[in-house]
């Protein structure tokens, strides 16, 4: 039994892997520049997306998707308008726009300031189609009490 046996996979509805930034590209790097707290339409960003009653922020690197809570634990910023850093030790985290805390795309676990906050991180798998799929332990309980849609 795998780890993903343990997990409800929900298709990404009209998001491709190509569709997303793909910020290992060095060729991207650089090319687009924003101050702190405003937002330009051109520049690169994550993409959100609402699945089984939740709102996800999706990142790619290479040929690796990432998936996290939308909501910095912080303060509540938007993590998917977030930047994707490389951190010393060549893990990778994202920087929330609001107030510039770093959080590992891998574990979730706040990496500056060093603090107990931890966003949530989905498992992801992409298929030969590059298709994009969530796991989730359990359905929201939303769509139970006839809240949620389907």
């Amino acid at each position: 039994m795998s780890l993903s046996d343990d997990y409800l996979f929900f298709k990404v509805e009209n998001v491709h892997i190509s569709d997303l930034y793909d910020w290992s590209d060095p060729r991207q790097k650089g090319k687009y520049s924003r101050p702190k707290l405003k937002r330009r339409e051109s520049a690169p960003s994550g993409s959100l997306v609402h699945i089984n009653e939740e709102k996800i922020a999706l990142f790619r690197y290479g040929e690796t998707v990432y998936a996290m809570q939308e909501k910095c634990p912080h303060l509540g910023g938007p993590l998917h308008l977030g930047d994707i850093e490389e951190l010393p030790n060549k893990s990778l985290c994202v920087r929330c726009p609001w107030h510039s805390w770093r959080f590992s795309l891998d574990t979730g676990h706040a990496v500056l300031p060093k603090k107990d906050k931890v966003a949530i991180t989905y498992p992801v798998k992409v298929d030969a189609e590059g298709n994009i799929s969530l796991g989730f332990l359990e359905f929201s309980s939303d769509y139970f009490s006839g809240s949620g849609e389907f």
